[in-house]
């Protein structure tokens, strides 16, 4: 997955974004911060894993487009990668982009040491590390000594650890791999070019 590439094309939608709609000297951050947290719960919902209520709890990976079947979308691929959109929002809009790269052995040790709590749990978990990084305002101190031990500032070891729960979720917890997210993603980012385009 090329992340520096996509860190530049989401920077250049977002700038497109905000020159369209004129939200020049606006704080996007919050309404980000927001946005990320609408697209994981969209995520989930087609996930469907915790819905212990229903018979239906299979992920939606393959729906027909048309009444006939063929072609097919995979809508909970699609709003992963919504939430990839807005995972690299946040990380351009702070200054946060060394934090998306990350280390194989991320992926691997959770891949084989599994989920403590299944996948609602590192979900929770997940949502609870963006959260934290927003709301937390750690000392300018504590953030030293953090950046010191763990190679980067509490904030951002938070949301960075929020992105390693996300790409073990996709990656262990639904099967993408990184080529699929990162088709996914140019897929949607042209979409996304066309709906400013079209006043959405």
């Amino acid at each position: 997955m090329d992340l520096k590439k996509m860190l530049t094309a989401q920077a250049e939608l977002d700038k497109y974004i905000v020159e369209k709609k004129g939200l020049q000297g606006v704080d996007l951050v919050p309404n980000t911060f927001l946005a990320v947290q609408v697209e994981l719960a969209e995520f989930a919902n087609e996930g469907r894993w915790f819905k212990h209520w229903s018979d239906d709890q299979e992920p939606r990976t393959k729906v027909p487009v048309t009444a006939w079947g063929e072609p097919y979308k995979n809508p909970l691929l699609e709003e992963y990668v919504d939430c990839v959109h807005f995972f690299l929002s946040i990380a351009n809009q702070k200054g946060w982009q060394d934090a998306l790269y990350i280390y194989e052995e991320a992926v691997e040790d959770l891949r084989e040491d599994g989920f403590d709590g299944g996948l609602t749990g590192i979900f929770l978990e997940m949502t609870y590390f963006i959260n934290k990084s927003y709301f937390e305002n750690p000392s300018e101190e504590k953030s030293q000594q953090w950046k010191e031990k763990f190679g980067f500032p509490q904030k951002q070891y938070w949301f960075r650890t929020a992105w390693i729960l996300f790409l073990n979720i996709g990656i262990n917890g639904f099967g993408f791999t990184l080529d699929q997210i990162e088709e996914a993603y140019w897929a949607k980012n042209k979409i996304n070019y066309v709906r400013q385009q079209e006043g959405y």
